[in-house]
């Protein structure tokens, strides 16, 4: 493997494991400022921020970020200040509310009071040890991270269930051998902590057809009913991709990530830097978004062929994920709930606060997929001390528990952690698995 291509792959994994770690274990975001302070050399503060897109109206909320810095203790990369200037949803101006530093980590406690039934905007000024002044996101006043709120949302419960019974797969959509020939994957030995890395990533179109990003071997298989085809993929890190109409949307991972824009013969028709964020995962639809944080989700790009940039992408991003018809999902962890919100195909919106049984805690938001009868289906992560599995809920469009089914955990191997899993129309979950020979693409479904 290219030493180099080794080194800027261990950057993002380092780099999202330093957001996942300074920041409650929660996947972050991260953006570099520029305009650093006159004594600063040649570097500037990053800042990572854990943004929630779900809480409970009338209760404070926390806020925690952090900087990081080539040089921690200059005086250019130390933020002595930090405030949120907080907006309530129908409120003109809004309330500086100042944090406080704890042993590096800066948290911010909006109180209970601007946080009403509709949600509250917010934004962060900072100011360094050396004067220098950083917004987060850096678009400022023109790109607040929305929260919304969990009023109105009936509560459901999933009643306590045997971790030690897991759905068996209804058939495997495809088979992974290792190797360099038609149809086999790459195994990569030098992942995190030594252990092996194999796809990626894969997703599955719009005609059924399941596409494996094969960053290994430098190439993009696509799986139909009869044949196996493959593109190559734009070389660099491993990725994350989406199938896009004829084409595939191809995303690296961590800092500074390049969305590619593939034709359905492999050509990149676009290539289009994120400006910030620790990229985790790419959507496709009418503007592809990737994901920054928590609850951060900005577009790649404007149109065909055109960029955006930070500013660009801060201003335009979104909370939940839109997706090509314009519905939306999400799911957060709100105090002992898992949230879920959807739309419904009328553009109204569903969601219902899912009591977890005692000592089960969410994991990995996989997805939240609307579907056409204005219920939604699920994909989320459970863990507790001695377990972890994946729960595949479907929900009715009155917010109902309609299917629950415990999933068995899938391949460790795929960088694009989020991916793993993936929504097949009409009513079918997707999961990479490890398999004895190679890994494979397992087919649930969920009725």
């Amino acid at each position: 493997m290219d030493p180099g291509k080794a080194a800027r792959r261990r950057r993002g994994w380092v780099a999202a494991g330093v957001a996942v770690g300074l920041v409650a274990g929660v996947m972050a975001g991260i953006v570099t400022f520029t305009g650093a302070a006159p004594d600063a050399p040649a570097s500037v503060p990053t800042v990572l921020h854990a943004a929630p897109a779900l809480v409970r109206a009338g209760r404070p909320v926390d806020l925690t970020l952090t900087s990081v810095c080539d040089e921690p203790s200059a005086a250019w990369c130390e933020v002595v200040e930090v405030a949120a200037l907080v907006t309530p949803s129908g409120v003109r101006g809004s309330t500086s509310v100042s944090g406080e530093d704890r042993a590096g980590i800066l948290r911010v406690r909006v109180p209970a009071q601007l946080v009403p039934d509709g949600g509250f905007s917010y934004r962060f000024v900072m100011r360094t040890r050396a004067g220098a002044e950083l917004a987060y996101p850096p678009g400022g006043a023109s790109s607040p991270i929305r929260v919304l709120t969990t009023a109105g949302l009936p509560t459901r419960s999933l009643a306590r269930f045997d971790w030690d019974r897991r759905a068996r797969p209804d058939g495997v959509a495809v088979r992974l051998s290792v190797g360099t020939g038609r149809g086999e994957i790459g195994i990569d030995g030098t992942g995190e902590e030594g252990g092996e890395s194999g796809p990626s990533s894969f997703d599955v179109a719009a005609d059924g057809d399941v596409l494996v990003a094969d960053w290994v071997n430098g190439r993009i298989l696509r799986f139909d009913r009869d044949a196996v085809s493959s593109v190559p993929l734009p070389p660099g890190d491993p990725v994350d991709i989406a199938a896009s109409g004829d084409g595939v949307l191809a995303s690296t991972l961590g800092v500074d990530a390049v969305v590619s824009e593939l034709d359905r013969a492999g050509r990149v028709v676009g290539r289009y830097p994120v400006g910030y964020g620790v990229t985790s995962r790419i959507v496709a639809g009418a503007v592809p978004r990737v994901r920054v944080g928590n609850a951060q989700w900005v577009p790649a790009r404007s149109g065909p062929g055109a960029g955006l940039d930070a500013a660009a992408q801060a201003g335009a991003q979104t909370a939940t994920v839109p997706l090509a018809d314009g519905a939306i999902g999400a799911s957060e962890a709100v105090g002992d709930r898992l949230a879920i919100v959807w739309s419904r195909p009328d553009g109204s919106r569903a969601g219902a606060a899912v009591s977890l049984p005692g000592g089960v805690l969410p994991g990995a938001d996989y997805f939240v997929r609307p579907l056409s009868d204005g219920g939604a289906l699920a994909v989320q992560g459970l863990w507790d001390r001695s377990h972890f599995g994946v729960a595949a809920i479907r929900f009715d469009a009155a917010a109902r528990i309609r299917t629950f089914v415990l999933l068995p955990e899938p391949t460790p191997r795929m960088a694009a952690a989020f991916s793993t899993v993936r929504f097949a129309a009409p009513d079918q979950v997707l999961m990479a698995r490890d398999a004895g020979d190679g890994m494979r693409i397992d087919r649930f479904e969920v009725r």
